[in-house]
């Protein structure tokens, strides 16, 4: 049973490189002998040298896959913009808003037209109070599901302009 210092000398290698070497190969050092220490060492460089083995190999591959990812996601963006299929998220946001509002207010006033022509039709008066109470809470859902809609693409909560 040959010790770390005679391994050493043997790999031509400081004790403590041998001691890390030891740690990273497959077998037991302390009961194997100098030549399945020398050929499990020499296994394990062919492996590393192959790009099967080593930790530090592992951690470059997937740095390697992590980068080759973003520069893809990035040129997905670049191809895209160039299409000017992309916009950024504050003006999606803003295009959001706008829409609701302007529904609301052409809700709010095509409810009044009819309103208006029901009372003109029917000679009668229509409490506004009465529609109000639903016609309130159907624009404030609207504006609602815009800011949430927005806030989620930018990750606030922008305001939504009344209809009135």
């Amino acid at each position: 049973m040959p010790t770390q210092h005679e391994i050493a000398e043997h790999l031509d290698m400081s004790e403590r490189n041998a001691r890390d070497v030891l740690k990273g190969l497959t077998l037991d050092w302390q009961t194997a002998s100098m030549d399945e220490i020398r050929t499990a060492y020499i296994r394990d460089l062919r492996a590393k040298a192959a790009g099967r083995g080593g930790s530090q190999l592992e951690e470059l591959n997937r740095a390697r896959i992590d980068d080759l990812q973003q520069k893809s996601a990035n040129g997905r963006l670049v191809y895209y913009e160039k299409l000017r299929s992309l916009i950024p998220s504050g003006e999606a946001e803003r295009a959001l808003s706008d829409w609701a509002s302007f529904a609301n207010r052409e809700y709010l006033g095509g409810l009044e037209r009819i309103i208006q022509e029901i009372e003109k039709v029917q000679k009668l008066t229509v409490d506004r109070t009465v529609v109000a109470k639903v016609a309130g809470p159907t624009t404030e859902r609207i504006a609602g599901y815009a800011r949430k809609l927005g806030a989620e693409l930018v990750g606030s909560s922008g305001e939504i302009q009344p209809a009135a």
